[in-house]
C-alpha cells in the first residue's frame, strides 16, 4: 500500500482537503493515509454495526480522525473556560454596578467592535500564519486574560470599566481564533465528513455550555468571581498543551497575496454571486441578531424575572447546554440531501414560540423545560449554519466565509444593547415577550423569501 500521508504533524501546503478515514471505517487508521488510487483506507467488516451503535458511528465519525479528536478536546478545555467567564462576567457586573441592566449590556456588548474589526483582518492573517500556533496564541491569551480578572478580583481593584476592556479584548481574541479553525477542520476530515465534524465542533460547545455555567455558578458562590476566574485560566492553560498535539498547518504558499481591502472585497464577490449561501449568511446573521442576547443577558434576565441565585442561575444557562448537545448530535446525523435548508429556518421558529412563552409564563421550572427548545434551537442554526456556508464555498475563499460568520457574534453583541435598553425601561419580561413575537414574523418572511435556502437538501 503506498503511503500518500505527509509527515505526522505536517500537511500539503496546497489547501487541499485531506482524505479522511473511510466514512464506513470502525478503525480510526492515521489521516490521509490512501490505497494507491488515493482513497481511504478501509477496513473490513465482517459484522456491521446496526441499531444505536450505528447511529453512535455515524454521530460520532470525525473523532475518529487522530488529528480533529486533539483539535476537539483542545476546544473543550478552552470554551469551558469561556463558558464559566461569560457567566459570571454576567453575574459580577451586575452586581458590581447594582443591578443595571443597561451596563451589564454595555460590557457584553464590548466585544462586539473588537470581533468586528478582528474578522476583517481575519482571513488574511489564516493565510499567513501557521494554524495551530494561531489557535494557541489565542487560548494563551484567554490565560491571561483571565489571570489578570482574578489578580483585580484579589486586589479589590476591579471596577466594571475593567471587564469592558477584557469583553474587548476578547471580542478580538476569538475573531482570530474561529476562522482558522474552520480552515483546518477540513483540512483534517475532508468535505464528506465536514458537516459532522462542524456539528460535533458545535456539540462540544454545547456541551461546555451545559456543564461549564452550572459548576462556575456553584464555584462563584462557594469561592466568589475570582475563584470563578482562576479555573477558567488553568482550563486555557490545559486547551494550549492539547492543541500541541495536533500537527502543524502551514498556509498555502501559493494563495494570492492581497491586501485586507482586497481581500474583502474578493471574499464578498465570491458570497454575492452564490444566492443560497448569501441567504445562508443573512439569516444567520440575523438569527443571531434575535436570539444570542437571550443567552449573553440571561443572569440579569433570572435574576430579574425569578430572583434566581448564582446556582439556580448557572442551572438555566446549563439546562440551555442541554438542549445544545440535543440539537448539535441531531444535526451530526444530517447529510447532504435531508433538507438541512429548512431545518436552518425552522430554528428561528423554535426559538420564537420559546421566548414567548418564556415571557408569558414566568414560573422558574417552566423556564427550566423551555431552556431546552432553546439550546436546540441555537446550536441547530449555528452548526447547520457553518456547515452549509462551508459546503457552499470553495478552499480559497473559505476563510472570508469563516470570518462573515464570525461577524454574526458581534451582530449580537450589539443586539445586547438594545436588549439591555429595553430590560432597563419596560423589564425583563414585556422585553423577551416582544423580542419573540419580532422573531416569529421575521421567521415567516424568511420562510417565504428565501426559497432557494427552503429547498437546500
Amino acid at each position: 500500500m503506498a503511503a500518500s500521508e505527509p509527515n505526522r504533524g505536517q500537511r500539503a501546503s496546497s489547501g487541499d482537503d485531506a482524505s479522511p478515514p473511510d466514512r464506513g471505517s470502525l478503525t480510526s487508521g492515521p489521516v490521509g493515509v490512501s490505497g494507491s488510487s488515493g482513497s481511504s483506507a478501509t477496513a473490513t467488516v465482517q459484522n456491521p454495526p446496526s441499531g444505536i451503535w450505528k447511529v453512535l458511528n455515524r454521530t460520532f465519525e470525525s473523532l475518529k480522525v487522530r488529528q480533529y479528536l486533539f483539535l476537539w478536546l483542545g476546544m473543550l478545555a478552552g470554551m469551558s473556560g469561556t463558558q464559566m467567564q461569560f457567566f459570571a462576567r454576567g453575574v459580577l457586573v451586575f452586581d458590581i454596578t447594582d443591578e443595571n441592566f443597561l451596563l451589564t449590556g454595555i460590557v457584553g456588548v464590548g466585544f462586539g467592535p473588537a470581533m468586528l474589526i478582528g474578522s476583517i483582518v481575519a482571513p488574511v492573517v489564516s493565510m499567513r500564519v501557521e494554524g495551530r500556533l494561531m489557535i494557541q496564541l489565542v487560548q494563551a491569551g484567554q490565560v491571561i486574560l483571565a489571570a489578570t480578572i482574578a489578580v483585580l478580583l484579589f486586589t479589590d481593584q476591579l471596577i466594571w470599566q475593567h471587564m469592558l476592556i477584557a469583553s474587548v479584548i476578547q471580542g478580538g481574541l476569538f475573531s482570530l481564533m474561529m476562522p482558522v479553525r474552520q480552515i483546518i477542520i477540513p483540512k483534517m476530515v475532508g468535505k464528506g465528513l465536514m458537516s459532522n465534524a462542524m456539528s460535533l465542533n458545535a456539540a462540544g460547545m454545547s456541551l461546555t455550555a451545559m456543564a461549564a455555567p452550572a459548576i462556575g455558578g456553584v464555584l462563584y458562590w462557594q469561592f466568589g468571581p475570582q475563584g470563578v476566574y482562576i479555573v477558567v485560566a488553568s482550563l486555557n492553560v490545559l486547551a494550549v498543551l492539547v492543541t500541541g498535539m495536533i500537527g502543524s498547518f502551514p498556509p498555502n504558499p501559493n494563495a494570492p497575496r492581497r491586501s485586507v481591502i482586497a481581500s474583502w472585497t474578493e471574499g464578498l464577490r465570491h458570497v454575492a454571486t452564490r444566492k443560497v449561501l448569501m441567504q445562508v449568511m443573512i439569516f444567520s446573521g440575523f438569527a443571531a441578531l434575535m436570539t444570542m442576547p437571550f443567552r449573553m443577558m440571561l443572569p440579569p434576565i433570572a435574576i430579574d424575572i425569578y430572583g434566581a441565585s448564582e446556582v439556580e442561575t448557572g442551572l438555566l444557562v446549563g439546562i440551555v447546554g442541554v438542549g445544545s448537545l440535543v440539537g448539535a448530535l441531531g444535526i451530526a446525523n444530517l447529510r447532504s440531501g435531508q433538507k438541512r435548508g429548512l431545518i436552518l429556518l425552522l430554528t428561528s421558529v423554535i426559538s420564537g414560540v420559546a421566548f414567548v412563552l418564556f415571557a408569558s409564563l414566568p414560573i422558574y421550572w417552566i423556564g427550566l423545560i423551555l431552556m431546552i427548545p432553546i439550546g436546540f434551537a441555537e446550536v441547530g442554526r449555528f452548526a447547520l449554519g457553518q456547515a452549509l456556508s462551508m459546503e457552499l464555498t470553495d478552499d480559497e475563499h473559505r476563510a472570508h466565509v469563516a470570518s462573515l460568520f464570525m461577524m454574526s457574534f458581534s451582530v449580537v453583541a450589539l443586539g445586547m444593547l438594545p436588549l439591555g435598553i429595553a430590560m432597563e425601561a419596560y423589564g425583563a419580561q414585556a422585553s423577551m415577550m416582544g423580542l419573540g413575537i419580532l422573531l416569529l414574523v421575521s421567521s415567516v418572511l424568511f420562510m417565504v423569501w428565501m426559497k432557494g435556502l427552503r429547498r437546500l437538501g
